[in-house]
């Protein structure tokens, strides 16, 4: 009798000692996938004015809409986004190898905006560029003359960055009025310089902080448009 409770009691504590070697060969696979598109279309990709001149006023279009995947699905309706301003950051030492012209590649702590190496920032072209929306719900404009001339930061950026908002249903593509206010140079403003900053710009624009210094002239100004979408939505109806 004895024997027999013994090979029972052996039996249980191989069974005990098995059950977390079964246990840790058991394994269960999710598989998760998602395809990724981008929600907003934007024409053109490149905006040039070419040579301009002092106080001349040049309008160029970007059309803002709904991906053609975004209008595909049924799951949401409405995309808010920015326009946002950055400065561009041009090559120090011109090569074939290089383009002349690249985006910022960050910013620091203080907000102030990095070049990749080899690069440095342009002449900012930024503040003299209005934002002008053809007027669909939500959106916001923004005058010429705007911010400071030289050391553009994170913060200027967001303090005059233009916004749209589209919904599928009814105003799937925005059409934006993207102007040139051409600034003058110190020593060489017309004389009705002061009523072409003040007409444009916002109020309270003090046009002598627009004028470029003299040594400026002839060279290359720029300014890169940031497209960013803030947020995608279900279309909330409002009860009558």
């Amino acid at each position: 009798m004895l024997k027999k409770l013994a090979i029972g009691a052996s039996a249980i504590a191989l069974a005990v000692a098995t059950v977390p070697m079964f246990a840790a060969f058991e394994a269960h696979i999710i598989n998760v996938t998602a395809k990724i598109e981008n929600a907003l279309s934007v024409r053109p990709e490149a905006i040039d004015y070419g040579t301009v001149f002092p106080q001349e006023k040049l309008d160029k279009s970007l059309s803002i809409g709904l991906s053609e995947s975004f209008a595909a699905q049924n799951r949401v309706d409405v995309v808010e986004y920015v326009i946002r301003q950055k400065p561009k950051c041009e090559i120090i030492e011109p090569t074939t190898e290089k383009p002349q012209y690249v985006p910022v590649s960050g910013e620091n702590a203080q907000g102030e905006f990095l070049c990749p190496e080899g690069y440095r920032q342009a002449l900012l072209l930024c503040p003299y560029l209005s934002k002008t929306s053809d007027g669909g719900v939500g959106d916001v404009s923004v005058k010429p003359f705007h911010g400071p001339i030289t050391g553009w930061t994170m913060a200027d950026t967001s303090a005059w960055e233009a916004s749209g908002v589209l919904v599928k249903a009814n105003d799937s593509e925005d059409t934006w009025t993207i102007d040139l206010k051409v600034p003058c140079f110190a020593g060489m403003c017309a004389q009705d310089w002061n009523t072409f900053v003040k007409t444009y710009g916002p109020e309270g624009v003090v046009p002598a902080n627009y004028v470029q210094p003299a040594e400026n002239e002839h060279k290359n100004f720029g300014c890169d448009l940031w497209i960013e979408t803030t947020e995608i939505s279900k279309l909330q109806l409002q009860p009558v």
